[in-house]
């Protein structure tokens, strides 16, 4: 039987917070993605990302060693509370030989995706301790009028009971 590890809970989602925006495995639309960060913006976050981010390689979000340095930037940046992944689609599972998890997991934070951002959501949490979130992303559920409980939303990442 596996031993159970202790989970590392990251800090708290707040109003204020510079969320990074990070593209781990397919290309997505821009416009779709201006108008989630717009949403973001609207309910008191701060978006950033590297312009680096609409780099395109075949169908995904630029070449894997590209978004795996993107997801490891993001963690080790003080300023960032969360990463949002911008859409799932294909390629996740490909960065997770080329992670730094040992320096990733010393700084805990809120990761949030869905669809092919499982195999990273599933390796933080098992081999690196991390507590992840199944949840929206920017280019897809942001997007949409309807896309995201907002109240469930901050329920869940901003630590209400």
């Amino acid at each position: 039987m596996a031993q159970s590890r202790q989970r590392v809970k990251p800090r708290a989602l707040e109003t204020g917070d510079r969320v990074g925006i990070v593209a781990p495995a397919s290309y997505f639309n821009r416009e779709e993605f201006e108008a989630g960060c717009a949403v973001l913006r609207q309910i008191g976050y701060e978006p950033i990302y590297s312009e680096s981010i609409f780099d395109r390689d075949l169908y995904f979000a630029g070449t894997a060693e590209r978004r795996a340095r993107e997801l490891e930037e993001m963690f080790e940046r003080d300023d960032v509370k969360a990463m949002l992944c911008a859409r799932g689609g294909y390629g996740a599972n490909y960065l997770l030989p080329l992670l730094s998890l040992r320096n990733m997991s010393s700084h805990p934070k809120i990761l949030v995706g869905y669809s092919d951002i499982t195999s990273l959501l599933t390796y933080f949490c098992d081999a690196g301790g991390l507590v992840t979130f199944h949840g929206p992303m920017v280019a897809k559920d942001f997007a949409r009028a309807d896309g995201v409980d907002l109240r469930s939303w901050q329920g869940v990442l901003g630590g209400e009971k």
